[in-house]
């Protein structure tokens, strides 16, 4: 192996282990999500009854699920109960991470200094370490799609049909992962061609013998289309206990394109992923952009698409990563239902960008000074750079200067909005976020579970029109059977009412008028706690237990 060789793979392995170090400290620190400990529930489900079934409204595929379970064997987790933040947020970690090995499979395309730049951007952007910690199907879904681009381009440049079936494999995992896989295709899709249209304007060359397109591309499509359907029928039907699973997968894409035009909460302007992204300002004082990767990425683009900046084939390959990330931009953007994380998608194909841009950028500064004169003819080097050589020094070390304090800005934003604004509303990746008071609801549950007697163990009553969620996560470790959930008071009074008293009920304050005319006991009503931003939960305590809680053990 040549020394540049060996420089690369360890620079790869290096920026791996500083990624691992940034993403593992702290995993349980941040309070979950209510969409957090939805998946987690679905998750424990499937650890203690080995069951999944697609629910094509409100749930997405199951590769999280499955991919979870290696985590809680690991750990020895045998009940939901038993189960931490830790065991299910490492599942993105890993992905996350993994994203920095998978650079290796397109190190010819990128170039490897540019690969190395991309693993650097993807180690340490606040983006990318936040959702690389959040335990929901982004991450996973950004890293089958680099793993499909990958094989594919493998194939391209081989014709060996391992890299079809893994390619397809990728994309059957993009699909079993979330429903916003086919906009990643379509703009792979896209991007293919218009690489090859600017290609053949500006060069002349369509960059493939149509005879060849005939024999492996096709071929290879094929092949891969046939791997991903056996992927997307195995996941979907459970492994063949769910028969129905892949055709409600299918049916699904009916819902989620009413859902993504539908005016609502999750409604937002054009912009919204890039403002986030780049020109964050929540409240005096604090300003927040990965303008830096924005700004390499351009430099990237312009170079990919210029017939002289970049040798083959990272030139070709540029091009489609410039066309894809411009597509998939834009449909992000068009799409009104928007939440923060789904920026990962596309910011990614920018992240991978301003790898190339930042490589090109330090090429152009210092590779003149680096090339020996026998090397280089004297007509290769301006008038102003032979008579002015600190002009070039300059320049050199101005690139440097510049790339260094950006390197230390974003350093600095993915601690603060990682480890000290995780959960904080000034922190432009927090969306509804549960408060850090929900803990305190927690172990105020744990030590009523335990001031219950024996003979009658806590129930717990749940009456709120708001989304109660991470609820069922925070309440984990009383029997599912004991916990109840209503929407509204009349549906409350009508059920519930009427029958034994529950220990305690959390409701909240649009309700409460109903539920005290409603009381079929004597409940101490002091405890509140906050569930997200504007949410209060109130928790009533029947008297007797609260005489028990309130005793000295």
């Amino acid at each position: 192996m040549k020394s540049s060789q060996v420089l690369f793979v360890a620079g790869l392995f290096l920026l791996t282990a500083a990624a691992l170090a940034i993403r593992l400290p702290r995993l349980a620190q941040r309070p979950m999500h209510g969409d957090e400990a939805n998946q987690a529930v679905k998750a424990g489900i499937l650890l203690e009854t080995g069951q999944y079934r697609y629910d094509p409204v409100e749930h997405h595929g199951p590769s999280l699920y499955w991919l979870t379970l290696p985590s809680f064997w690991l750990h020895g987790r045998d009940t939901f109960a038993d189960t931490s933040e830790t065991d299910y947020r490492i599942v993105p970690v890993v992905f996350g991470v993994g994203l920095i090995l998978l650079l290796w499979l397109v190190a010819d395309g990128l170039g490897r200094g540019a690969a190395v730049f991309a693993g650097l951007w993807t180690a340490i952007s606040p983006a990318f370490v936040f959702y690389s910690r959040y335990y929901i199907q982004e991450t996973l879904l950004v890293f089958f799609t680099l793993a499909a681009l990958a094989a594919g381009w493998r194939y391209v440049r081989s014709q060996r049909i391992l890299w079809a079936i893994l390619c397809g494999a990728s994309v059957g995992m993009m699909h079993a992962t979330k429903e916003t896989w086919i906009l990643a295709a379509a703009a792979a899709g896209l991007g293919a061609a218009m690489s090859l249209a600017w290609t053949r304007w500006r060069e002349g060359d369509w960059l493939v013998d149509r005879a060849a397109w005939r024999a492996w591309l096709l071929g290879g499509l094929v092949v891969a289309g046939l791997v991903a359907g056996f992927v997307t029928l195995v996941l979907y039907s459970s492994f063949g206990r769910n028969p129905r699973g892949p055709l409600d997968s299918l049916l699904a894409y009916s819902v989620y394109l009413r859902r993504g035009s539908e005016s609502g909460i999750h409604s937002h302007p054009w912009y919204y992923y890039l403002e986030l992204l780049f020109a964050f300002r929540p409240a005096r004082g604090f300003f927040w952009s990965e303008g830096l990767i924005a700004g390499l990425a351009l430099v990237g683009m312009l170079a990919s698409l210029s017939r002289r900046a970049l040798p083959e084939p990272q030139r070709y390959f540029c091009r489609f990563l410039t066309f894809y990330t411009l597509a998939l931009t834009a449909v992000y953007a068009s799409v009104s239902y928007k939440t923060p994380w789904c920026l990962l998608s596309f910011f990614h194909g920018m992240v991978l960008l301003a790898g190339i841009g930042a490589w090109h950028l330090l090429r152009l500064a210092w590779l003149p000074r680096w090339r020996r004169a026998s090397e280089t003819a004297a007509a290769s080097r301006s008038a102003a750079g032979r008579r002015y050589p600190w002009l070039r020094l300059a320049f050199a070390l101005a690139v440097t200067v510049f790339l260094a304090a950006g390197l230390g800005h974003l350093g600095r934003q993915c601690y603060m909005l990682n480890f000290r604004l995780a959960a904080d509303q000034r922190n432009p990746y927090v969306y509804a976020h549960t408060s850090g008071d929900v803990k305190n609801l927690a172990r105020a549950f744990e030590r009523l579970a335990r001031a219950s007697p024996a003979e009658a163990p806590l129930t717990v009553h749940v009456v709120t029109p708001e989304n109660y969620w991470p609820l069922p996560w925070y309440l984990r470790h009383i029997p599912v059977d004991r916990v109840g959930y209503w929407q509204d008071a009349a549906r409350w009074i009508r059920e519930a009412a009427a029958g034994p008293a529950p220990g305690a009920i959390i409701l909240t304050p649009d309700v409460q008028p109903q539920i005290d005319a409603a009381l079929p006991a004597a409940y101490n009503q002091q405890m509140m706690f906050g569930l997200r931003p504007n949410v209060l939960l109130h928790v009533y305590v029947r008297d007797d237990l609260w005489e028990r809680f309130l005793a000295p053990p």
